[in-house]
């Protein structure tokens, strides 16, 4: 992790287990502490693949969310990029 030079972007379900919500503390810190730009977005009532449309754990309101600040992260962060 401390060759990665981009920005990263996260999205956890806390009812998630792997990650579990400790696992991403720790990830953050780690990332805190070696100076990678990250941001991490947390929503407490979802769980693993939540963004997933025909799965049993598809929370919409999680996923219009994330999908949102995903789309806000990559323009930040490519704008002016080559396609």
């Amino acid at each position: 992790i401390g060759r990665v030079s981009a920005p990263i972007a996260g999205f956890f379900g806390d009812l998630d287990h792997n990650p579990s919500p400790a696992d991403v503390d720790k990830l953050d810190a780690l990332l805190t502490q070696l100076g990678k730009p990250h941001v991490f977005h947390r929503y407490p009532t979802a769980d693993h693949a939540f963004l997933n449309l025909i799965g049993k754990r598809y929370h919409p309101e999680a996923a219009k969310d994330s999908w949102e600040k995903a789309k806000v992260f990559l323009r930040e962060h490519l704008q002016g990029t080559a396609a």
